[in-house]
């Protein structure tokens, strides 16, 4: 009987919790951060060298209102001086390697002046990477606006 009793006390103890530590990230998703990084960052600092860097050149993306942009398109967007970014920041970054291609989902938050006055946006993208020659290159982009 006590070992009964015994038993069900040992049950009805609460259990400590095991913390599980995070899983360290691929030396492939810490590159592809720093890509994301320098891409987004390259806006605000007006970084062309940066974006031809973290761009493939046959780089394609798909913008607001089914806008296409190539890589060309991309590097003059960054040296328009009629539009400057104020800031720029991201948040919920997933990333999913498989093999010599890779997904990296996120939002970006984004404000500064244009010609036609103050902007700020919200934008929901998906980038696709692939592996070149041991460097990863953005060959694609979907960016679709969120909020503004």
């Amino acid at each position: 009987m006590k070992a009964l009793v015994l038993s069900f006390a040992l049950l009805a103890a609460p259990l400590p919790t095991l913390a599980q530590a995070p899983a360290p990230k691929s030396a492939d998703v810490v590159v592809l951060e720093a890509l994301n990084s320098d891409w987004l960052t390259a806006y605000r600092t007006r970084d062309v060298a940066a974006l031809d860097r973290v761009l493939a050149d046959d780089f394609e993306g798909i913008y607001q209102g089914g806008r296409i942009m190539k890589k060309a398109d991309i590097l003059a967007l960054a040296t328009n001086t009629t539009r400057s970014f104020d800031t720029v920041t991201w948040e919920d970054v997933r990333i999913v390697v498989n093999g010599d291609v890779a997904v990296l989902r996120a939002r970006a938050k984004m404000s500064g002046k244009s010609a036609d006055g103050p902007f700020s946006s919200i934008n929901d993208f998906a980038d696709v990477y692939v592996r070149r020659g041991g460097s990863w290159k953005a060959i694609s982009a979907h960016v679709v606006r969120v909020a503004e």
